[in-house]
């Protein structure tokens, strides 16, 4: 059955799609493809990256938290992992003081001690997180304070409000 084209005319084509719409649909779709499947792999690489920054940040907490638990003169450089449980994560401790031209605090007396922990992947070593926290340790004690601490302990106590051997 002849179709009509306008004024009455028989069209000479037939059925079907010619050979360059077929060509163009397929690059049109191809193009797409390309781009999903892009859009897909950079989908993937930035799941895996947040879900490490989620698990190091945890565990730099943790280990930062055990850490504090000790005295801040016994830390030294130090390395290890986190056992059976997340065995792709090490960690490495890094010590250092800060001095005036750190902080901006004039004679701070090394009083201030800087803690970096850093948390790596072991399978992808681009992967690493950096917790740095400041600890303070205190002064040892001066001599002065303690000699007169001593002799205050010798002899008779003061009372608030009172002097000497008076009540």
């Amino acid at each position: 059955m002849p179709g009509r084209c306008g004024l009455g005319e028989k069209s000479r084509q037939a059925d079907g799609f010619t050979l360059l719409e077929v060509m163009i649909a397929v690059a049109v779709i191809a193009i797409a493809l390309v781009t999903l499947i892009g859009a897909q792999s950079q989908s993937v690489s930035l799941a895996t990256g947040a879900k490490f920054d989620t698990m190091a940040s945890l565990l730099a907490q943790w280990k930062i938290t055990d850490l504090m638990q000790r005295d801040p003169e016994q830390l030294a450089r130090d390395s290890g992992n986190f056992g059976e449980e997340y065995p792709q994560f090490s960690w490495q401790l890094d010590l250092g003081d800060l001095t005036e031209g750190d902080t901006g605090l004039g004679d701070s007396g090394g009083v201030l001690r800087t803690l970096d922990l850093t948390v790596a992947n072991e399978q992808d070593s681009r992967l690493s997180n950096t917790l740095r926290t400041i600890v303070y340790k205190r002064p040892p004690p001066e001599k002065s304070a303690a000699a007169s601490n001593s002799q205050a302990g010798e002899g008779e106590t003061e009372t608030p409000g009172t002097t000497g051997g008076e009540q």
